[in-house]
């Protein structure tokens, strides 16, 4: 039996049992992603293929166990993203003095786009529906704290209406990041037992698509003047766009920071007031987009193809 076929069929195992195992269980969002530990696994440590093959024999398990629809969940959401972060992360090239290898960070900005496309796509398809997507994201919120709605009605309704967005933003954010751990996690093991092609998954400074900082000031647009669904989609679009920001202004982060006595502290710090409040995220993005705007700028390039 080839090698090959063993590694798949193991990683496949793997991960339908481990996503049957987490949503039978209902373990919650973090642990969402630990069907996708078995597919970096050998596709970091193998070839992108095996990963690929293990995807598509792990949908088809989990659709034969728990039905079609969790099939298409695992793999649009979980099984096709970790193959293409793979698949990117180990294209390279030679350069002057070593190997380049593709930036995570603008892999990880192609995921984003991926995962607005799914969002404009929801949005469309509810648009023909009473309220569209906004009013059944409000009626959800509701029904979700409807214990709480004698004590917190006012604000309940505040959420509901006002910030429903963030569904989609915030998950969208909680996605690619969760996706990055995991590879990182997986390759920094494979690192430790020599069995890694590429040899980290460090996020460093890249260059995003010029036209990007024009799509942001289109959905900021939407959301101001847009109908319901189109201003829903525009905040939702808006914020999630400033995840690659996000990757951008910590890449140059610790570029900056390299040379300080007290890195390690000072990284350790910011992070955890990501982790803790979120609201340094947002100031890191700025400084992202800023660099990107600074580049176009210099270079004349806003208008360019």
């Amino acid at each position: 039996m080839p090698k090959d076929f063993i590694y798949i069929f193991i990683a496949a195992l793997v991960a339908s049992g481990l996503f049957l195992a987490v949503f039978g269980i209902g373990l919650g969002f973090v642990f969402m992603f630990l069907p996708t530990l078995p597919l970096f696994a050998v596709g970091l440590g193998k070839q992108p293929s095996l990963a690929l093959n293990a995807t598509f024999a792990a949908a088809i398990l989990i659709s034969l166990v728990a039905g079609v629809p969790s099939g298409l969940l695992f793999l649009l959401f979980l099984g096709l993203p970790a193959w293409y972060l793979i698949k990117e992360s180990l294209l390279w090239r030679d350069g002057p003095d070593a190997r380049l290898w593709m930036p995570v960070g603008l892999v990880l900005s192609r995921l984003t786009f991926y995962a607005c496309g799914i969002v404009a796509l929801m949005t469309l398809y509810y648009a023909f529906q009473p309220g569209g997507l906004p009013h059944m994201l409000s009626q959800n919120i509701r029904d979700a704290f409807a214990d709480l709605r004698e004590d917190y009605g006012d604000v309940i309704d505040a959420l509901a209406n006002r910030w429903s967005f963030l569904i989609f933003s915030v998950t969208i954010w909680l996605w690619g990041l969760a996706l990055y751990a995991h590879a990182w996690v997986i390759n920094r093991l494979l690192v430790v037992k020599g069995r890694q092609v590429r040899p980290d998954l460090a996020i460093e400074p890249f260059t995003l698509p010029h036209w990007l900082p024009s799509l942001l000031a289109i959905c900021a647009l939407a959301s101001l003047i847009g109908s319901p669904s189109m201003s829903f989609l525009g905040k939702s679009t808006l914020i999630s766009l400033l995840l690659p920001y996000f990757f951008q202004g910590a890449a140059l982060m610790h570029l900056a920071s390299q040379r300080w006595p007290s890195r390690r502290f000072f990284l350790f710090f910011i992070y955890f007031m990501i982790v803790a409040q979120f609201w340094p995220a947002l100031i890191l993005s700025g400084i992202g987009l800023w660099n990107q705007i600074k580049r176009l700028s210099e270079s004349g390039s806003w208008f360019k193809s």
